[in-house]
């Protein structure tokens, strides 16, 4: 009886080899974990993430900026969609290293899910980033464009007060955000 060995692959012993790309990740990897950066970038998620946790500091800190905010828990929750949305934003424009700012905004959202579960929920399954995301796209008056966003997910579309509040609120949380990140001194 003849066998037909057609179907019999034969498995080359050789070597995968690493590319130059994954080389380069673990190097980046490395180097800012042993200058401190990766553990720099955990705390500073976990501090922002604090920060928008804790209400009622929050809106007395943003009251002293932008004015008196209405009190509404639509309002609220869409305020805070809007400065999470601003911190992953400065996260991802001021740590340009992928591996720093991903390990930011992860160690923002896991703190967010430990500390405001039912927040991180709501937010997990909300769509308000991609209207965020356009008006940063057009790259034209961008806090305009978030303003309008702004203004729109509150239900408030042709509301100067909302339009306003929204510009204001994303101008405000850029600046303090990109401030607290320069502080936290990353390694270049």
């Amino acid at each position: 009886m003849l066998f037909d060995d057609s179907d019999i692959k034969i498995f080359n012993d050789e070597e995968q080899t690493v590319s130059n790309d994954e080389v380069s990740v673990i190097a980046e990897m490395q180097k800012h974990r042993t200058n401190g950066n990766t553990l720099k970038a955990k705390q500073l998620g976990k501090h922002l993430a604090e920060i928008f946790i804790d209400e009622p500091t929050l809106l007395s800190d943003l009251e002293a900026e932008v004015g008196e905010i209405k009190r509404d828990d639509d309002d609220m929750y869409q305020i805070k969609v809007l400065l999470i949305f601003t911190a992953e934003y400065c996260i991802n424009h001021h740590l340009t290293a992928t591996v720093l700012s991903n390990t930011a905004t992860n160690a923002m959202y896991d703190t967010i899910s430990k500390k405001s579960a039912e927040f991180y929920d709501r937010l997990d399954d909300a769509a308000e980033y991609s209207f965020y995301y356009l008006a940063v796209r057009k790259a034209v008056e961008i806090s305009k464009n978030i303003g309008i966003s702004f203004a729109m997910l509150c239900g408030e579309k042709e509301d100067a007060y909302y339009t306003n509040l929204g510009q204001r609120l994303f101008e405000v949380a850029e600046h303090e955000i990109t401030k607290i990140i320069d502080s936290f001194g990353f390694e270049k």
